[in-house]
């Protein structure tokens, strides 16, 4: 089994991605895990981590340690194997896993050598483009869709389209790999394919609502400038960006809060709401700067609208019984420095830091490659800032999923590349 290329066993992963990313992402951890597990017996990956893994692993073992001073605690485990009902309750926890199956994942696929992926990889950009293609008829067909998955229950029918708000965002992660591959093939109609596929994509992400696609989708083209224009050093530029983004994040929310505030501006309704939660989340990392709150501790700030009149003001009464925080603050960021502290947010910074100066430099990459890399990190730093609690499990298992999508990208040899 040694011999064997590891590719296959990831693209037999990727047959199943539309499905499970269209059904809400909720499945990609089992899919990262069975996608994972085959590393052990077939590419038998080294055992020394690399130094951004340890600040990761840092990371999530401070926020175990924070489950025993959070109030949103719910104990690390419950139940037996014996008992039938073992189940783990620290998000901590759950998170450590996903990272030990992406670890594995990426050791599997480290192995794989270049040309081993050929069929692999055609075979994941069909089931991308599957998928892309599930995502632009969701606005006109989900109306009929969702009664028809959801047995005609109309109480279900929420819980489909926020599925379908998932299956968007999951395509958002890996748009920048099927833009890539097709933008740097030869010929002007592969690049006119390219951006009829990311128009598609924003008009979709618009009509659906999901914000936070759409603007991952534009911000992945300003990433696609930046390592145009600077492409030896524009992608460690994006991944320290984003590491001074999560270190610096109640100044810089904090500071923009009070210029839009100052300068009146009157943002949309849902933008509103989301920018008095992060008023408040702001208030709360100002407690506990240090240590933080404790894992989840968000799920338990239950303050309502009523409790700000000068904000309540400006909302049909209904809003009153509204919590200003709901579940948690939309913002990973700003989760991470209220529920871990400044050392919680020191290390995930810090593993950021150490990934994007651990890649090569960008000039070493091959140009779809860095093209595709740097767009998904736009698009998830976008999904980090408005979407996910920090503690979902499935955001992330899709996004290692994602990255071992680019991995199988970066060992197909082209010979059509512009």
């Amino acid at each position: 089994m040694r011999d064997m290329s590891y590719a296959p066993f990831l693209a037999a992963a990727f047959l199943l991605w539309p499905i499970t990313s269209m059904a809400g992402t909720q499945g990609n951890p089992l899919l990262l895990g069975l996608a994972a597990v085959p590393v052990l017996f077939i590419a038998r990956p080294g055992i020394r981590p690399k130094a951004y893994v340890l600040a990761a692993l840092a990371f999530i073992a401070w926020a175990v340690i924070t489950e025993f001073w959070s109030p949103g605690s719910r104990g690390i485990i419950s139940g037996s194997i014996f008992g039938g009902d073992l189940a783990i309750r620290s998000a901590g926890l759950r998170l450590a896993l996903v990272l030990a199956f992406a670890v594995l994942l990426v050791g599997g696929l480290l192995k794989i050598q270049e040309g081993r992926a050929q069929v692999s990889s055609r075979i994941m950009l069909g089931s991308v483009s599957i998928h892309g293609v599930m995502v632009w008829l969701s606005p006109f067909l989900a109306a009929s869709v969702i009664p028809f998955f959801y047995d005609h229950d109309p109480a279900q029918y929420p819980s489909g389209f926020q599925n379908l708000d998932r299956g968007a965002n999951a395509f958002a992660l890996v748009l920048p790999i099927l833009a890539a591959y097709l933008g740097t093939r030869a010929g002007l109609a592969w690049k006119v394919l390219a951006l009829v596929a990311v128009l598609a994509s924003v008009a979709s992400f618009a009509l659906l609502g999901v914000s936070a696609a759409m603007f991952g989708a534009i911000l992945m083209l300003v990433a696609f400038l930046v390592v145009r224009v600077f492409p030896k050093y524009g992608l460690r530029g994006l991944f320290t960006f984003a590491a001074a983004y999560l270190l610096s994040a109640p100044l810089l929310i904090g500071g923009l809060l009070g210029l839009v505030k100052a300068a009146g501006i009157n943002l949309p309704g849902s933008f509103q709401s989301r920018a008095w939660s992060w008023e408040v989340v702001i208030g709360k990392i100002g407690e506990a700067p240090l240590q933080g709150h404790g894992i989840e501790a968000s799920k338990t700030w239950q303050e309502t609208y009523a409790e700000y009149p000068d904000w309540m003001a400006q909302l049909p009464d209904f809003w009153a019984y509204y919590p200003v925080v709901p579940g948690h603050p939309h913002n990973m960021a700003l989760q991470i420095w209220a529920e871990t502290g400044l050392i919680g947010a020191a290390l995930a910074s810090l593993a950021i830091l150490l990934l994007g100066w651990t890649l090569p430099l960008g000039d070493r990459l091959r140009v779809d490659v860095r093209y595709a890399t740097a767009g998904m990190l736009a698009a998830a730093l976008c999904l980090f800032s408005f979407s996910y609690s920090v503690w979902n499990e499935a955001f992330w298992a899709t996004l290692a999923l994602a990255v071992g999508a680019l991995f199988l990208l970066s060992r197909r040899v082209r010979d059509s590349l512009a």
